[in-house]
């Protein structure tokens, strides 16, 4: 299937925002993240904690500055009262944004943000609305774009005829943000040329669960939906 415009996915209840960051501000991370040290991207849930599975798995975690990770989280965590009241749910934080960059052949199975599994870490077990900002587009044509790579939503309409999920991927666009359900079960294709770069962050409603994860609190309390 051919990847569907960001409004689709708002009949189903998610949260899209175009240019929530500029194109300037999406190529300076970009151009940051290229040259940032970096590290595969690990797997946590249930017992294994947190491990690097790059069968379920494939991307990297970019390490970029201070300044940077203020600057995008900065601009999330002023989303976080939109957000709570799009989803009517009472978020009063934000995990730390991860940078990710899928090089070719780079994917993520389908999986679910949260967990309910006995042993789950209380960071993902807190998850209650995920955030993911495109840096660059799917538009292969252009110097900064990708193609494959699809961002890629199951549950969203009722399964075909032979019992299969039906997967619903969104075009990536440049300043992008997407928000939904920490529990929506999603996926990303692999990346088949080019480079995807993209910003991804968890709100969470219960700051209890978080163990010795360093968060971030809102110093205000969201607007009831």
């Amino acid at each position: 299937m051919n990847p569907l415009q960001a409004e689709f996915f708002t009949r189903f209840g998610l949260y899209a925002e175009r240019e929530f960051l500029s194109p300037d501000v999406c190529a300076g991370v970009r151009a940051e993240m290229s040259s940032a040290t970096s590290a595969p991207a690990t797997v946590a849930d249930g017992q294994e904690g947190r491990a690097v599975d790059e069968t379920h798995r494939r991307t990297k975690l970019a390490d970029v500055s201070a300044e940077t990770a203020a600057l995008v989280g900065g601009a999330l965590q002023n989303a976080l009262p939109t957000l709570a009241q799009h989803f009517g749910r009472k978020l009063v934080g934000m995990q730390p944004p991860q940078f990710l960059l899928y090089r070719e052949d780079s994917f993520f199975r389908p999986h679910r943000d949260d967990s309910e599994k006995p042993g789950a870490p209380g960071f993902v077990r807190q998850r209650s609305v995920s955030a993911v900002v495109f840096l660059n587009g799917a538009t292969p044509e252009e110097s900064s774009g990708y193609s494959g790579g699809s961002l890629t939503f199951y549950g969203l309409m009722d399964d075909s005829a032979d019992g299969r999920s039906v997967g619903l991927p969104i075009a990536g666009e440049t300043g992008l943000l997407i928000a939904f359900p920490s529990d929506l079960l999603h996926a990303v294709s692999a990346v088949t040329a080019g480079e995807r770069y993209s910003v991804v962050t968890w709100f969470f409603e219960d700051a209890t669960l978080s163990g010795s994860e360093r968060l971030t609190t809102a110093s205000a309390a969201p607007p009831a939906a």
